[in-house]
């Protein structure tokens, strides 16, 4: 193990590299960690060079450790004090320096909560971590970090990224040329989602192949690895099994019964683990219902993707993939949001604020066909009554409308549209 050389390698690290602006809204964290996670390979070591590349252009040498480097393989947590005094030796820094310290995917280093907490405690830095571990969020954080640090969600590139990346140009007003460019985007973004790396190449069959690669490397790395799962097959087709049902309900008596079909067998507590590690590194979100009792709002989730090409897969439904991109969107902007389900209801998504229900949403790659019309404004209507809401939106692919009913306007809008409005 060569600390130094871990460390030199990376002193202007991210100069010289052409990197996209991220629409991503860093939280006031004052002195606190500013902790950037989300999914393997969606774009936060990238934001943290976006933000190195601001500070050096003020005359400030940030440091930046990767720990995913090679000489850091076999590090002990004797070793930490070592990396430290490292910095100040490489970067020639005095005792009473105020570091930029910015740490990538922090999670393969051992005990690093604690070592966080000493340099934090120490007040000497301004520290930046990454990692593909919901550990760092809100809510999961470990002890030795609670009131340390604040988390910013860094998800793959929104379609108003995706566009950026790849000089698309849209306004209020197109003409029917740039409105089919604009459409031929989306249909892309939807099929091979928003990973930096996929949506930069121009090769689909690439695209596809890095798709999968991302996808492996998940599963093996982040999962079967760290879990040490040793029943990896089972744990493989559970996955097949949960794509399968995106978007829907989790049953785990479906999943039981999927099993069984297969001739093979699985536990109640396998099914759990795995649905939690799945979550733990961005692979899916869950999303549970709405209800005005909250001990009600953590059963019956629902899985969803944390993007549309991982999705494209294992599934090919293009229902699915734009209800999974509309998700997203609302993870990114930051809602709080929820499904809701009745005996006369089944709306896709509800947004709240300040804890009343604000809008209603509902997702249809096209209510052109008169049974799906009459299923989705109907479900829209009585969900407007018993949540006592007038926002309400039906998102497809291209259509576009106002719908008055007895009750309710309802505005129907495209997808690219809703997705380019940065409110």
């Amino acid at each position: 193990m060569n600390i130094e050389n871990a460390l030199v390698r990376y002193i202007d690290y991210g100069s010289n590299i052409k990197l996209i602006e991220r629409d991503v809204k860093l939280k006031e964290s004052g002195s606190f960690i500013k902790a950037f996670v989300g999914p393997r390979r969606a774009g936060k070591s990238s934001m943290m060079l976006l933000i190195m590349k601001k500070l050096r252009s003020k005359g400030i040498k940030p440091v930046f450790i990767n720990c995913e480097d090679i000489d850091f393989t076999g590090i002990t947590i004797n070793d930490l004090d070592r990396i430290e005094n490292a910095i100040f030796n490489i970067y020639n820094l005095g005792s009473k320096s105020n570091i930029y310290l910015f740490i990538d995917e922090v999670q393969n280093f051992p005990e690093w909560q604690r070592w966080l907490r000493t340099l934090f405690d120490e007040g000497k830095y301004n520290i930046f971590v990454s990692g593909s571990t919901s550990e760092l969020e809100e809510g999961r954080l470990p002890s030795d970090l609670r009131g340390r640090a604040l988390e910013t969600l860094i998800l793959p590139f929104s379609f108003k990224e995706y566009c950026k990346a790849n000089n698309i140009e849209y306004s209020k007003y197109m003409n029917i040329n740039d409105k089919s460019k604009l459409q031929k985007a989306l249909t892309d973004f939807l099929d091979y989602g928003g990973y930096p790396e996929v949506v930069k190449e121009k090769d689909y069959s690439l695209k596809k192949t890095l798709l999968s690669n991302i996808y492996t490397t998940v599963i093996q790395h982040d999962i079967i690895e760290k879990y040490k799962i040793r029943k990896i097959t089972e744990f493989k087709l559970f996955l097949n099994a949960l794509f399968g049902t995106a978007c829907r309900n989790f049953s785990v008596s479906k999943i039981i019964h999927w099993f069984k079909e297969q001739g093979l067998s699985i536990s109640n507590q396998s099914i759990f683990n795995y649905l939690d590690y799945a979550e733990s590194v961005f692979l899916i979100r869950l999303l549970y219902p709405y209800s005005k009792k909250p001990k009600e709002r953590k059963t019956k989730p629902k899985a969803y993707p944390i993007d549309s090409g991982i999705l494209g897969l294992l599934e090919g439904s293009r229902d699915k993939k734009l209800e999974t991109a509309v998700f997203v969107e609302l993870l990114r902007r930051g809602e709080e949001v929820y499904y809701y389900k009745s005996s006369s209801a089944d709306i896709d998504f509800v947004t709240l604020d300040n804890g009343k229900v604000y809008n209603i949403i509902q997702v249809s790659y096209s209510i052109d066909n008169a049974d799906t019309y009459e299923r989705e404004v109907h479900s829209i209507e009585k969900g407007a009554e018993e949540l006592n809401c007038k926002n309400a939106l039906i998102i497809t692919f291209d259509e576009e409308k106002i719908i008055k009913t007895n009750n309710i306007n309802i505005k129907v809008i495209p997808l690219w549209k809703w997705l380019l409005n940065s409110q």
